[in-house]
């Protein structure tokens, strides 16, 4: 294949970590409270915004919510085998790359800039006060929607198609990516190996399906 626009998740796809989790504990949420708020979101009894307010509020209360101290919580995370080469590789063979990515907008950004990723997009944007310190969290009603949105919204500006592009991701809200591209991609131990075009055993298996 030779698309128009290759698409990276962010975590678990180009990143090991959760950034969400490892943020949420680091600023005081405790392990059980992180974890009956993911289902309340996936029970459909929250909305995804709802539970980010929720997270502000406990931030808030425990936490250091300056953004050198969120930064430095961010910052502390490690690449996928492979990740920088892959890109790399990628940007030299001339494809266009982004990161679409329900983390937040800080992160993806700092990544992006590292790798030398021109486009990015993010469904969460962190909002700091003059003192720079986090004051609220825009997120969307629904993640998984959103970032199908994000999309959508890139392919626009740039002028492509949505099936002229690649998708690399491993979550549930990578699957309407998936589907509306028609050309995902993702990992042998992923929960969405079946809504994919093709499944690899670790990000060396791009350079394979792409000319």
């Amino acid at each position: 294949m030779n698309p128009e626009l290759i698409v990276f998740d962010l975590n678990k796809t180009l990143i090991k970590e959760n950034s969400w989790r490892d943020l949420n504990l680091a600023m005081g949420v405790t392990p059980a409270e992180d974890a009956e708020l993911m289902e309340q979101a996936r029970r459909g009894e929250i909305t995804d915004a709802e539970g980010q307010a929720e997270l502000l509020k406990i931030y808030q209360q425990r936490g250091d919510v300056s953004r050198s101290n969120i930064e430095k919580i961010l910052w502390q995370y490690t690449y996928m085998p492979y990740a920088r080469d892959v890109v790399g590789e990628l940007r030299k063979r001339g494809y266009n790359l982004a990161i679409v990515s329900g983390a937040m907008d800080i992160l993806v950004q700092h990544v992006a800039a590292e790798l030398q990723i021109t486009w990015w997009r993010s469904s969460n944007r962190f909002i700091f006060d003059e003192s720079d310190q986090l004051i609220q969290i825009q997120s969307p009603e629904k993640d998984t929607s959103d970032k199908l949105r994000q999309l959508q919204q890139l392919v626009g500006e740039l002028s492509i198609a949505l099936a002229d592009c690649m998708v690399i991701g491993d979550g549930a809200n990578d699957a309407a990516l998936f589907q509306a591209t028609g050309n995902g991609v993702t990992f042998t131990d992923s929960p969405i190996v079946d809504d994919a075009r093709w499944v690899v055993d670790d990000l060396r298996g791009l350079l394979s399906i792409i000319e």
